[in-house]
């Protein structure tokens, strides 16, 4: 029954991973049909329950309270989930105002009778001030039961209302056919009892690692490591070969300032100009500055200096097919490298290519090629300048300098300001008139501030802005930690296959540079979060950011705890930090979906976080154990470190899990729906629960055979990640 048990969980592995690709390729109706909602899939989970059971009543592991709880969570949580497939239905009620409705039509096309009727009282919509991004919907509906009785209910995102057995979540409003979207599920046991199984599931979790007599307690005992490493760092810089094209004009640094010092309705929220300087810059050039001027000198130039501007090549073009296209020898181009002697646009054709469907080598580095041209053009036609706001009657509505579609009935000096305020600007600043230009972009602001109110960002906020602005630029900070990490743990193998111990001053040396690290990084989290108003994890730069925090905070106590060398902890660090760039460079910071208003957010994303975090250092120990494998004590007290550190991974990574998938009960009315991110994140949880039973699959007892294991193992981390966010899709998707 043990071999049976094990052979099952593989080959659950290879369904799941299957599917995902099945739902890449096919769609998810094909997936859902012919896996995840099939008869054999549900067989494969019955059998790997059974063969468990049996197998958990041969060896007695009920004398073991804390591991004989955690698999009975488990299979109640599969009984959770057959019983729900068995008895539960969900369905969507497009409910139109007055209109009353009696049954819901589920995924399957099957009608299912209410014991009530709904009515749709109203429903409304509330967006972040002053702007047109929705932060909530909200529904009042009228639930009459059969008896005549009646109760009134609102539902919002995040917020459900419950009757008689029925749940009810807000899904969006659909403002062009006058509905709102309901999710109605009806699953009175299968949540109970799946939710036992997590509660269950944590303390149990959180037992073993408590527990005396544990596996885990006996492993901290075993570990003694004493490593330290050797310091050293050699950083390269280079000169950017568009120092021999003449500097263009643009801004004094006072103008500039003030510049940045406006507001701007940008990416649905009011942000500082600079925010927008600083955006505009990182992504034509891939940094916040250039040629020693600000960003906000930069945008400057561009809306006041667009000829001088335009054949700066600081465009920075990824796809060598789109430099090839744009005849180009380096890196950089320039707006005038985009159009030919005769004036056309040489990326028209590839464009209409890829628009038709047709297959083009790299169509996203040449869409990205023509939507960094696209910027340039908006910001140097000013169409992205949202630097006008109107209040008519409570509501702000921001327009464009020159903008042609002016209410009506504004007064004439109003309409004189906003329509031609920006070309007196203009010719202040080209004929150098540097006081009046200031002058103005104050009045500028003081009209702004009467326009808006209270609707503008505070005090506190906008500085917290301009100042993150100023300090988030990482790519230094994650070369440099990369650097350092790669040095050190080449020394560390070099003296361990040595039998020689490094200096303690090393060790030292980089506890401070991570405990430096540490502060940089809470100082832009922190930052961000007031600036955004809510936990920033809602993308993929945060939250890789968020990884970067973790790592170095477990650095630092396995540096101080049990004298570890910090060269793994480092590359980790640095290398997250590196891929919290690859996105965007530095992605704008954008009001939060309606849907991640909730508090499960912030608890579910750094749970995983820091779950991969520990991940990440064991697989790093593991390459170091196997580069220096014929020194058997490093290789066991490696093997030892990462077993320690493998309890509390997969603690994490399972409580994780399942917040989420309370989360997702919560807003999307079902706390399992098999999405790629959701099956891939069980995919790892069993790949890394393997190790944990020694005792019953012998191999793991091999410290080599283990991190060897552990290694591999990271590919399911990478590509429950990145393969989700950048190939497999679904809803868990961003970047």
């Amino acid at each position: 029954m043990k071999k049976i048990t094990f052979i099952l969980l593989l080959a659950m592995v290879v369904v799941l991973a299957t599917a995902t690709i099945i739902e890449r390729c096919y769609g998810t109706a094909t997936a859902q049909s012919t896996i995840y909602h099939s008869v054999p899939f549900f067989l494969l989970w019955m059998g790997i329950a059974v063969s468990a059971s049996v197998h958990i009543m041969r060896v007695k592991l009920y004398r073991r309270l804390p591991s004989f709880g955690v698999h009975v969570a488990l299979l109640l949580i599969l009984a959770g989930a057959a019983t729900t497939w068995l008895t539960g239905y969900s369905g969507k009620l497009l409910l139109s105002r007055d209109e009353c409705e009696t049954s819901l039509i589920d995924d399957k096309g099957v009608k299912h009778p209410l014991p009530f009727s709904v009515t749709l009282l109203d429903y409304t919509i509330k967006y972040y001030d002053g702007t047109q991004s929705p932060a909530d919907f909200v529904s009042r509906i009228k639930i009459s039961s059969h008896t005549g009785d009646e109760i009134t209910a609102s539902v919002r995102m995040n917020h459900i209302a419950s009757h008689q057995g029925y749940r009810f979540y807000q899904m969006g409003v659909d403002v062009e056919n006058d509905t709102t979207i309901l999710q109605v599920t009806h699953d009175p046991w299968g949540i109970a009892i799946t939710y036992s199984g997590y509660l269950l599931l944590t303390i149990s979790l959180i037992a073993v690692l408590w527990w005396r007599r544990g596996r885990f307690r006996a492993l901290l005992k075993q570990l003694s490591l004493q490593a330290s490493c050797l310091l050293t760092f050699l950083l390269l810089s280079f000169v950017s070969a568009q120092a021999q094209v003449p500097v263009p004009e643009t801004v004094t640094p006072e103008v500039a300032e003030r510049l940045g010092n406006l507001f701007v309705l940008y990416n649905g929220r009011i942000a500082p100009v600079q925010t927008l300087a600083h955006d505009f810059t990182t992504k034509l050039y891939g940094q916040p500055t250039y040629r020693g001027f600000t960003a906000e000198q930069v945008l400057a130039g561009w809306i006041f200096y667009f000829d001088q501007w335009r054949a700066q090549p600081m465009i920075k073009v990824k796809s060598l097919h789109a430099r090839q296209l744009l005849n180009i020898q380096g890196r950089y181009a320039s707006m005038d490298d985009y159009r030919a002697s005769d004036n056309s646009y040489r990326l028209d054709h590839t464009l209409e290519l890829i628009n038709s469907g047709a297959d083009v080598d790299d169509a996203r580095g040449i869409n990205e090629a023509h939507e960094k041209y696209e910027l340039a053009f908006m910001v140097a036609t000013g169409q992205i300048l949202k630097l006008f706001p109107i209040n008519r009657n409570g509501e702000i509505t921001w327009f464009t300098p020159g903008s042609r579609t002016l209410p009506q009935e504004l007064p004439e000096d109003q309409w004189v300001f906003v329509r031609r305020g920006m070309d007196y600007l203009s010719e202040m600043v080209i004929s150098h008139h540097q006081d009046e230009a200031c002058h103005f972009l104050e009045k500028l602001r003081d009209y702004q501030v009467q326009e808006c109110g209270n609707a503008l960002p505070g005090d506190t906020q906008f500085k917290a802005e301009k100042l993150y602005n100023r300090i988030n630029s990482s790519k230094w900070l994650a070369m440099l930690l990369v650097t350092l990490g790669l040095i050190l743990i080449v020394a560390g193998v070099r003296n361990m296959s040595r039998g020689k111990k490094l200096p303690q001053w090393v060790a030292l040396a980089g506890l401070c540079a991570m405990m430096a690290t540490i502060l940089y990084l809470i100082a832009c989290i922190t930052l961000r979060w007031i600036v955004s108003g809510h936990v920033p994890l809602s993308n993929g730069f945060e939250t890789m950011q968020t990884m970067s925090l973790a790592s170095a905070l477990l650095t630092c106590w396995l540096l101080i705890r049990h004298h570890v060398t910090p060269g793994p902890g480092m590359l980790v660090t640095g290398l997250t930090l590196m891929v919290s760039m690859l996105g965007e460079s530095n992605p704008a910071i954008t009001p939060l979906m309606p849907v991640l208003h909730s508090p499960w957010l912030s608890t579910h994303v750094a749970t995983i976080m820091i779950a991969y975090s520990l991940l990440a250092l064991m697989t790093l120990n593991s390459l170091m154990a196997l580069l220096s494998q014929h020194q058997y004590s490093t290789v066991q007290r490696l093997h030892i470190l990462n077993m320690v550190m493998l309890y509390p991974a997969v603690a994490l990574l399972a409580i994780g899990i399942f917040i989420g998938a309370v989360w997702a009960n919560v807003s999307w009315g079902t706390y399992w729906s098999w999405d790629p991110k959701e099956v891939w994140a069980l995919i790892t949880l069993i790949v890394y629960a393997l190790p944990l039973h020694s005792q019953s699959i012998r191999r793991f007892n091999s410290p080599i055979f283990t991190h060897g294991y552990v290694a591999l193992a990271f590919l399911s981390v990478l590509i429950t990640y990145f393969g989700v966010n950048y190939f497999l899709g679904g809803m868990h998707s961003y970047n």
